[in-house]
């Protein structure tokens, strides 16, 4: 599949020629949209970019590993893990589009509630699009497993 890399916060030089080209270029906006509204404390996201059946999916490793599926256990879940920390700053790096997918490069900085420790790590995300909705939020621990996912 082609991927194509889109720097946070910078557009593209040309418009996109072929349909598959604007769809990726499209798909990378609407996640970037995601990551606007979070950044705003606007969970779940958007309005009508999450489909009601999305899917959301924790790595092994996590605190709650496994899939949840449906908007509300996508937004429990995302409050949940908001929760535990007294602040956090997810600031997105990348954004490469691979077909239906846009694989996310994510810098998080957060201080824990209760204990006050300190994280200042980079992890990443596969999100999934059809018909220009979010179906799919997979998260990984590594900053290059969602691209690797992806593939």
């Amino acid at each position: 599949m082609r991927a194509t890399r889109t720097a946070c916060g910078r557009g593209t030089a040309a418009a996109p020629r072929d349909t598959a080209a604007r769809m990726s270029q499209d798909n990378v906006r609407a996640v970037q949209r995601l990551y606007q509204a979070w950044a705003r404390d606007e969970i779940p996201g958007p309005p009508g970019l999450l489909d009601p059946d999305i899917e959301y999916v924790n790595p092994s490793g996590a605190i709650e590993p496994g899939v949840r599926r449906g908007l509300e256990a996508f937004t429990a879940a995302v409050e949940r893990l908001r929760e535990g920390w007294e602040s956090w700053d997810m600031e997105p790096e990348s954004f490469t589009a691979v077909g239906d997918h846009v694989a996310v490069v994510v810098r998080d900085r957060a201080r824990a509630r209760v204990s006050g420790i300190e994280i200042d790590g980079r992890e990443s995300a596969l999100v999934t699009l059809r018909d220009g909705k979010v179906i799919r939020y997979a998260w990984f621990q590594g900053p290059e497993d969602a691209l690797a996912a992806a593939d």
